[in-house]
């Protein structure tokens, strides 16, 4: 990709989320179990995906991958987060699907990731998937205090996912 196409992409991109500032903002968390073993082609076939999806529609968020199991944050324009939200329940791709949060947000929480992606140790997806999502969000919408398990998942990921660049999966080059 030439420097002038990613230029044009980077400010599209950027044209698009400041539109999406002036929109009421959604999101959504929820934990799933793949249906069958995914290889990493798979994955990276899904994040691809996932991420072509969630930009045409000013959504971000993070992936969280452990041994089958999925935890999703995504946040973006409420009209975008229920898009992405029914084509990810209606997935023939997983199953068990368990929402740990659904709510307006004031503020973005991982805006400069279409779709970050990390593998989490066992002990780190059990204790975000348990964690407390629903508990502060009254206070949230008042005061952006973030709840437990979104503090959480933000003190997971930049300690372990992500700061600058999403983490390729094995074989995968550097975007």
């Amino acid at each position: 990709m030439s420097l002038a196409t990613r230029l044009a992409a980077l400010n599209a991109a950027r044209s698009l989320l400041a539109l999406n500032l002036l929109m009421p903002l959604e999101a959504v968390a929820y934990v799933s179990s793949a249906r069958q073993r995914l290889s990493d082609e798979d994955l990276e076939a899904l994040l691809l995906r996932a991420r072509a999806r969630n930009h045409s529609l000013g959504v971000t968020g993070v992936l969280l991958h452990h041994d089958g199991s999925f935890l999703q944050y995504f946040e973006g324009p409420a009209e975008g987060v229920r898009t992405v939200y029914d084509h990810i329940v209606r997935s023939p791709l997983h199953t068990g699907l368990i929402e740990l949060l659904h709510a307006p947000i004031p503020q973005r929480t991982f805006g400069a990731w279409e779709m970050g992606f990390t593998r989490a140790p066992r002990s780190a997806f059990l204790q975000l998937a348990n964690a407390s999502w629903q508990q502060q969000l009254h206070a949230q919408r008042q005061a952006a205090s973030r709840s437990d398990g979104l503090a959480l998942l933000l003190q997971f990921w930049r300690t372990n996912g992500g700061h600058e660049e999403v983490r390729p999966l094995p074989g995968q080059p550097n975007a």
